[in-house]
């Protein structure tokens, strides 16, 4: 078993090294520019609407979609 490196509070993952959205946005890892997660939110959302509005999903699934996202954001904050 291989040793973990805590950060002072005591966690095993820091602030740093963890992947995915933090507080000033999103990091793109291949290009290492960081995107606003306003950006991220309004493109997930346009992109949603988008594929129920030209039929690449239904309505109702996207409705779905959409709500789960929600529900995981919330649960998560």
């Amino acid at each position: 078993m291989s040793p973990t490196r805590t950060s002072s509070s005591g966690n095993a993952t820091t602030r740093a090294t963890r992947i995915g959205a933090d507080t000033d946005g999103y990091k793109v890892p291949l290009v290492g520019v960081t995107v606003p997660s306003r950006l991220v939110e309004t493109g997930f959302w346009g992109g949603l609407l988008g594929a129920a509005a030209f039929g690449a999903l239904d309505p109702p699934l996207a409705l779905l979609v959409g709500a789960g996202v929600v529900v995981a954001r919330h649960r998560r904050s």
